[in-house]
């Protein structure tokens, strides 16, 4: 991609601000940001990149002050909360652990559980040690305790930076000058050429036209459940939503957790109409539903409804062995694996050979509860398993291997 931009191949590539480090193209003509930055600093350094040859270019800022709130919980999630510290301090105190080990004592994703193994070795009070070529960490014998400090410092530099940002988006003074004054240039020239200077601020309000956009792109881009297993006949399948859009995830957590009653039709009609979607042409013998672990019957209602539906014959003969948690209770992918590892049946095997599966299930997340079941029921011979779920959860990690 970025030999396309340098080519002049593309007249417009959507990335992350990574993709702007290092690049000196002087022929840059727009540079639009769809996100607010952190700081005013990373925002002067990027659009620096643009017009370099001189020329007119275009820097646009797309802003609502509601979005704060990403910034914000970049800044948040940028430093572990320091009880999480703690958490790993406490696992290394009986045991050398490599960092899966102290994934699974500590019920910590990977990326936080590195972030605190850096931070504590920077602090002396943990050693990287190698055991059987095995990287494995312990408590320095001696070691200080944890000085969390320096983190709020950041944590209150990086709020500070947000503040002056949002005050840049806002400002009615020459936007040149007001970036300039933050990196210490007291000049006091305008530059003449910003919204403010011309006295062009656009500002645009989100009409029911557009509202029906929004609702129209939900609709039609459904997100795919990315399961597709070398180990089963299990494929990638699809949600009717996410779980954050709209009000599907508000719906579904009322009705699971606050006695909320039955899924609604409106769910049903959404579902029904994301298969049609994706598989009105496919053959399926059987539509199978995941047994609950804390929902009661809700699943096994509205797969009976979407059995009517769409006119596919519904078993309720997937059973669990034996108990299992709620898999939102588990960060790690390894632990979401080993709460499910075994625990389901199915109770008449024989009518699974050869048959195409429809697997439903009210929520997606890690797809680990998914994967699982796709290989029991390979094992018992079904010919194809395909996976369709109410909601997915927005960033659920379904790269399980």
């Amino acid at each position: 991609m970025e030999k396309g931009l340098f080519d002049n191949k593309w007249k417009c590539i959507v990335s992350t601000n990574a993709l702007g480090m290092g690049v000196d193209k002087p022929d840059i003509r727009f540079i639009i940001h769809a996100q607010i930055q952190q700081s005013p600093i990373h925002y002067y350094q990027e659009i620096g990149r643009a017009g370099r040859d001189g020329k007119p270019t275009e820097i646009i800022l797309l802003y609502n002050p509601m979005d704060r709130d990403l910034p914000e919980a970049f800044i948040n999630g940028s430093k572990p909360k320091t009880e999480l510290y703690q958490k790993v301090i406490n696992s290394l105190k009986t045991a050398r652990l490599g960092e899966r080990q102290i994934m699974e004592a500590t019920n910590l994703k990977q990326t936080p559980v590195r972030i605190i193994l850096a931070d504590l070795r920077e602090q002396g009070i943990i050693n990287e040690v190698f055991e059987r070529s095995s990287r494995k960490y312990e408590i320095k014998y001696g070691a200080p305790d944890l000085d969390v400090s320096g983190f709020i410092r950041l944590r209150n530099h990086k709020f500070e930076e947000l503040e002056k940002m949002l005050e840049y988006a806002e400002t009615k003074d020459c936007r040149m000058r007001y970036l300039t004054h933050y990196l210490g240039d007291n000049d006091t020239t305008i530059c003449g050429n910003c919204d403010n200077d011309h006295g062009t601020r656009h500002i645009t309000e989100l009409t029911s036209v557009w509202q029906e956009k929004i609702k129209s792109f939900w609709d039609n881009n459904l997100p795919v459940i990315e399961v597709a297993d070398a180990k089963s006949n299990l494929v990638n399948g699809i949600a009717a939503s996410y779980y954050g859009n709209s009000n599907v995830g508000t719906v579904i957590h009322k009705c699971k957790y606050e006695n909320g009653g039955y899924f609604p039709d409106f769910l049903l009609k959404l579902t029904a109409k994301a298969f049609n979607k994706s598989f009105k042409d496919e053959h399926f013998d059987l539509l199978v539903f995941v047994p609950p672990t804390e929902s009661g019957k809700l699943v096994e209602e509205f797969a009976t409804r979407l059995s009517r539906e769409l006119k596919i014959p519904v078993r309720a003969d997937l059973v669990k062995n034996r108990i299992t948690e709620p898999q939102k209770v588990f960060e790690p992918q390894s632990l979401k694996r080993k709460n499910v590892a075994g625990a389901f049946d199915y109770r008449k095997p024989d009518e699974l050979q050869g048959k195409s599966i429809l697997l439903f299930d009210d929520i997606c997340d890690s797809g680990a509860t998914i994967k699982e079941i796709g290989r029991l029921l390979t094992a018992y011979g079904a010919a194809k398993i395909t996976p369709l779920v109410i909601a997915k959860t927005v960033g659920g990690d379904l790269d399980d291997d």
